[in-house]
């Protein structure tokens, strides 16, 4: 037996119309994609209104903002934790005057202190 039977054939002609009617609804109207407002933090509200006029002044100080905020956010802060885990715990008690490291306590696990 050879070729399609007349069953097979309709499905596979409703199949076809159905693939077709769903690439048909994949395609987006000039409206889509309609998405929300974008909600703005209240500092980038500010500088967007800041710099609609484009004064080179102003572009410039936005600039130097980015680059303080830069500087504080990855050079500052990790210098200042840094700093600390080195003085309070690496290099551990030291006396200023001789400049002696006191060594750790001994830990008593029998006794409470």
């Amino acid at each position: 037996m050879s070729g399609y039977t007349p069953d097979e054939k309709l499905r596979l002609q409703q199949l076809r119309e159905l693939r077709r009617r769903w690439l048909k609804d994949q395609e987006l109207s000039p409206r889509e994609p309609l998405l929300p407002p974008r909600r703005m933090w209240p500092m980038e509200e500010f500088w967007n209104k800041f710099l609609q006029d484009k004064a080179p002044w102003k572009n410039m100080l936005y600039k130097t903002y980015r680059h303080g905020i830069f500087a504080f956010t990855h050079v500052l802060i990790p210098a200042w934790i840094i700093h600390y885990y080195v003085k309070y715990h690496v290099t551990g008690d030291t006396i200023l005057e001789t400049g002696e490291v006191i060594p750790p306590m001994r830990d008593f696990p029998d006794q409470h202190h």
